[in-house]
């Protein structure tokens, strides 16, 4: 497996974490627990992406604005967590910062995923790709993410 793959589990979590978060049925608990958990997620996969997806990319220059443009949206997704962090699942505010959050993610998914990927395929070589993968999981399960490779 390459990184890519893997990097597509964890945001397969992530997709289904925003869309429990912010379903508008889900029970308060539900919906505070699924944010507890994207949190979660999202810092084992941004810390681990960072170290061993876009150091990788910022030592090339044809690497270096998709990996800046990402580094600023993690850090955008990071300050949305520290905001819905402590607030009542049962207000608006909570809402609305979810809401936010969740488009946070799944724009920077989808970037990622239709673009950053491809250009990295042709930076990276396969066995590089393969390497990453190995040193990518190792971070990502030490800090407690939950996809499955």
């Amino acid at each position: 497996m390459t990184i890519f793959e893997d990097l597509r589990s964890s945001h397969e979590v992530q997709r289904s974490l925003t869309r429990k978060m912010t379903h508008g049925r889900a029970s308060a608990d539900n919906r505070r627990a699924a944010f507890l958990a994207l949190a979660k997620e999202l810092d084992a996969h941004a810390t681990a992406e960072e170290r061993h997806l876009y150091v990788p990319l910022l030592l090339d220059d044809a690497g270096l604005s998709v990996s800046r443009h990402a580094l600023a949206d993690h850090h955008k997704a990071e300050e949305l967590v520290e905001q819905l962090r402590g607030v009542d699942p049962t207000t608006e505010t909570f809402a609305e910062l979810a809401s936010q959050l969740s488009e946070e993610v799944r724009d920077h998914l989808d970037e990622e995923e239709h673009g950053t990927f491809q250009l990295a395929g042709k930076l990276l070589s396969k066995s590089r790709q393969k390497q990453l993968a190995l040193e990518y999981r190792a971070e990502y399960v030490k800090r407690g993410g939950v996809a499955q490779f």
